[in-house]
């Protein structure tokens, strides 16, 4: 089957391959997007009625798909920095497809078939924890007269003077550089 090849080209995506996984989030990301697009042109394969299918052509297909999907991302951007938005909208994209020759009142049928496979979601991987910063302290509530949308306050250890003793006992004040 399809699904079969797509399990077994999995290992040759863009990022290395071999048989220890990848520790790094970035890589395993790419290797779990490069592993759904070989499953969904797997069931595209078995859609169109093919019983199995080599690795290399599985993974070239799957090339081409993600290219694709690319060049879609970056034309939709593109058209969206034209007009000042930072955020694509469905009318960036089909401007897009459009463009690209697509022909995109086929699209309705095209989800509406009968014989479509249904792919369940991939596994979440945990995002990277961002480290929190240091705090010393608490931060103080803005006085009445503030606006609350203002930043809050940094912490205090930033511009309040901490009395410290020196070797002979001597107080001496010291402010953070800031």
């Amino acid at each position: 089957m399809a699904d079969a090849a797509a399990a077994a080209g999995a290992g040759g995506s863009g990022t290395r391959s071999g048989s220890k996984q990848s520790t790094n989030p970035a890589d395993n990301y790419h290797l779990a997007r490069r592993r759904t697009l070989q499953v969904v042109v797997s069931s595209l394969l078995t859609e169109a009625g093919f019983e199995s299918a080599e690795k290399a052509s599985v993974e070239t297909l799957t090339e081409m798909l993600q290219s694709y999907i690319s060049e879609i991302g970056r034309s939709a951007k593109s058209y969206c920095e034209h007009t000042a938005r930072t955020q694509p909208t469905l009318s960036d994209i089909v401007v897009t497809l459009v463009e690209m020759g697509f022909n995109v009142d086929t699209l309705p049928a095209y989800a509406k078939r009968s014989q479509r496979m249904v792919i369940t979601a991939p596994p979440v991987t945990n995002q990277p924890v961002t480290p929190k910063a240091l705090t010393a302290g608490q931060n103080r509530p803005h006085p009445p007269h503030i606006p609350s949308h203002f930043p809050e306050f940094p912490d205090p250890h930033t511009y309040i003077k901490t009395p410290v003793s020196d070797e002979l006992g001597l107080q001496v004040l010291t402010t953070m550089p800031g």
